[in-house]
Formats: structure tokens, sequence, C-alpha cells
């Protein structure tokens, strides 16, 4: 029996990487590709690189999708949105957006200024921390693109830290599909653009799991794909970090640990691996850690399709690689 799988919010960047992903996927049956504003048009009329021509956007009611009975719906739609559509959906559910990544609704309310009423109690998508509550999930949040790259570069160490500073750079689709000044072409090309220098959004997503000091900064590179995290870490004591490491994440699928060369975009670019290297400690005691991810992947759509092969039980690689 394969998996009958949905899409809400099917046409921006995000909802497009889960139609690849999951009208290749072996134990996918894909229903429906909502989109208001592209109902009706062939998904390869917006995005020219898509094979199947025959395949289009649609729009079927909350209640039309309801009766569907589709076994898993992906929602990607902006933050607030969810928060009104999600608890009207039967099936299992795996989110997209901010609305149920915090597990304290006033500190989402205080971050992102949103009302949060829902009662959903979803699990945080990160498999490296928590596969085990996943797997019997029926609504799962998966995690921002900076909170994934900057948690997995964090966890193996944060017990050995006093204070870890994050300085990220993303690719400009991860500013999304709607128009903003760090995605036009005229702001970024030839361009670093650093924004919400101390207060971005994740920072206060990546605090929930990190009991140390933390600093965030991000800026928008002139890539549209990928996502490089440069972790500088004040350490409490020496320690073997790249054992550590290795020790950390033996088990795991898609996170590879570097020993000859730094991470690159290119080494992530197009999959669902985070590449984490450096892992070099200076006369000050500061840990340097890189890792790097693709933002439209492992930092949002693969990690979605990842958490979906947990909640049925079959090979979280399956679809990724």
């Amino acid at each position: 029996m394969k998996i009958k799988a949905g899409i809400i919010g099917a046409s921006g960047y995000t909802g497009y990487e889960l139609i690849k992903i999951l009208s290749r996927h072996k134990s996918v049956d894909l229903k429906f590709l909502n989109s208001k504003s592209r109902n009706g048009q062939a998904v390869k009329s917006v995005y020219g690189d898509f094979w199947d021509a025959s395949l289009k956007f649609t729009n079927l009611s909350l209640d039309e999708v309801n009766r569907s009975n589709a076994d898993v719906i992906f929602t990607a739609l902006p933050s607030k949105e969810s928060i009104e559509i999600v608890p009207k959906l039967k099936g299992r559910i795996v989110d997209l957006s901010a609305d149920f990544r915090f597990s304290d609704a006033k500190v989402y309310e205080k971050v992102y200024g949103i009302k949060n009423y829902s009662k959903i109690k979803a699990v945080y998508g990160l498999p490296e921390l928590f596969r085990s509550k996943i797997k019997n999930a029926n609504a799962v949040a998966n995690p921002g693109c900076y909170a994934t790259a900057c948690l997995l570069a964090a966890l193996p160490i944060q017990k050995f830290s006093k204070h870890i500073i994050f300085d990220c750079k993303s690719g400009y689709s991860g500013a999304g599909a709607k128009p903003a000044y760090v995605n036009q072409p005229e702001n970024y090309s030839d361009n670093v653009i650093p924004y919400n220098i101390t207060r971005h959004r994740h920072k206060y997503e990546i605090g929930q799991f990190i009991k140390s000091k933390i600093s965030f900064t991000p800026h928008v590179i002139p890539v549209f794909r990928g996502l490089m995290c440069t972790m500088h870490v004040l350490l409490k004591k020496k320690i073997d970090a790249k054992k550590i490491y290795k020790d950390f994440y033996k088990k795991e699928p898609f996170v590879k640990i570097m020993e000859d060369k730094l991470p690159e975009l290119h080494d992530v670019q197009n999959n669902n691996n985070c590449c984490i290297g450096g892992f070099e400690i200076d006369e000050n005691n500061r840990l340097v850690v890189v890792s790097a991810i693709d933002n439209l992947l492992k930092g949002a759509s693969g990690q979605a399709v990842q958490n979906m092969n947990i909640m049925f039980g079959i090979d979280e690689r399956e679809g990724l690689v």
C-alpha cells in the first residue's frame, strides 16, 4: 500500500521541492497539490525544469482535502495560516511553517507577534534529536533552515560550551518566492546582506534546545540555494572535538563528518545532507565548526520527507538518495 500524500501551499519553493521528491517517491501516491494562486496550472508551466507535463496544481476545499483520505498532508504555508488550517485537517501532518515549532505558545507569540490559539501539539521534526517521538507523532513541526544547520552543529558539544556564536549565510531562496528586499537581484547580486543581526526568529527556535548562551546573525548571499553556519564556541575546557562529532553522528544517514576538507555549499546543494567539518581550536580555546545544508532540502522539504518516512516506518532515506 502506498502512502496517500497531499500538499497545501504547493507552488512556492518548498512546495515545489516537495512535489519533485514525492512524485518520484516509490512509496507515495501524490493526491493533490493545493495552490490558490496557481489552481489549474501545470507544474511545468511554473517550474520549467519539471518533467511531468500532466501534473497540475489544485485548490481543493478543506472538506475535499479531508475526503481525499490522505494519510499525510504537508502544509507549506506562511505563519498564521497553518495555525488556522492544520487543526481542521484529517490525517497526519508535516507542517513547514514556524507555527508549531515552539513548545511554549507564549514564546512563539512574542517572537512572531501572532496569537497561537491552536491546541495542536506537534513534535519538533529534527530526526537526529527526536526520531523516536517523530515515529509516533500525528503532527510534526519541521524545523527552520537556520535552526537545522545550527542545532546539528551545536548539539554534540553544547555541554562543553560557555557561549555559542552562530554566523550564518543563506541563499536568497530562504526568503521565499514572495518579493522582499533580500531576494531581489538588484540587492543581493555581488553583495552580502546582513539582517536581523541580533533578534532573528530562528535564534529563539534554536534556544529551546541549547542550554548555553547563544548569539546568532544571518546573512543573505548571492546564490539561490545552500546555507552555511560557521559556529564559534567558547569552550569550558579542551576537548577532542572531531571524535565527539564522529561518535555523536555515527548512525545518522544524512549527517556527514568531513575530516579532510571544510564543508562547502557544493557539497550539499540538491541533497539532504548536513556536512560538518572544521573542529579547530585556537589559542583562546575557541572551537570553530562549519555546517552546511541545502536550505530547501535538509532545511525544509527534504527533512519534511525524511520525517514522513520515519512516521510511516519506512527507510528514512527513501526518496532522498
